[in-house]
């Protein structure tokens, strides 16, 4: 009578089953974290820089060639192709140079859409969609880019942190 009350009111049966069941819960959780790398997914950027992939299409850039002239020949390809129509070339003429000029080249980053058909369509290799994605401004103005001009030039990358040409005023 003793005992039973005695095991009634001490679960030892209880307490075994719970230390077993740690015991290959302590097993199972080793194992599963042996090689385990920890991965940290979130990116604190700008502290941190992004690494971006390979195939990665930012903001629309011209590529001049080495003697540093431009390497477009105003095939219209680019202006062709595209399907919202954001480019816009003139052609012109240019003394020593034996294939046509661009005398204008304007590009909307507003409405393009990144599709990369400019670039595959250019058989000159003189249009490249660059690495950047820093393309947030507050006027739309600085959104439309040319041949010639400051921060909004196509031959060069915008600077990071620089939001707006028109603020500059």
């Amino acid at each position: 009578m003793t005992s039973s009350l005695l095991r009634t009111l001490i679960p030892f049966d209880i307490y075994g089953g719970m230390k077993l069941t740690g015991k290959y819960f302590g097993k199972v959780l080793r194992q599963a974290n042996r090689g385990a790398k920890r991965t940290h997914i979130v990116v604190e950027y700008p502290e941190v820089p992004t690494t971006l992939m390979p195939r990665f299409r930012g903001r629309l850039q011209m590529i001049k060639d080495e003697q540093g002239e431009v390497k477009c020949v105003c095939c219209l390809a680019c202006e062709k192709i595209c399907p919202t129509q954001v480019i816009t070339i003139e052609k012109g003429k240019k003394e020593g140079r034996k294939t046509p000029f661009p005398v204008r080249y304007d590009f909307e980053m507003e409405r393009c859409i990144f599709c990369e058909f400019c670039v595959e369509s250019c058989g000159f290799d003189s249009i490249i969609l660059n690495h950047q994605f820093e393309l947030a401004a507050y006027d739309r103005e600085d959104f439309s880019h040319a041949m010639e001009g400051g921060f909004q030039n196509m031959f060069d990358t915008t600077p990071v942190g620089h939001y707006s040409v028109a603020s500059d005023d």
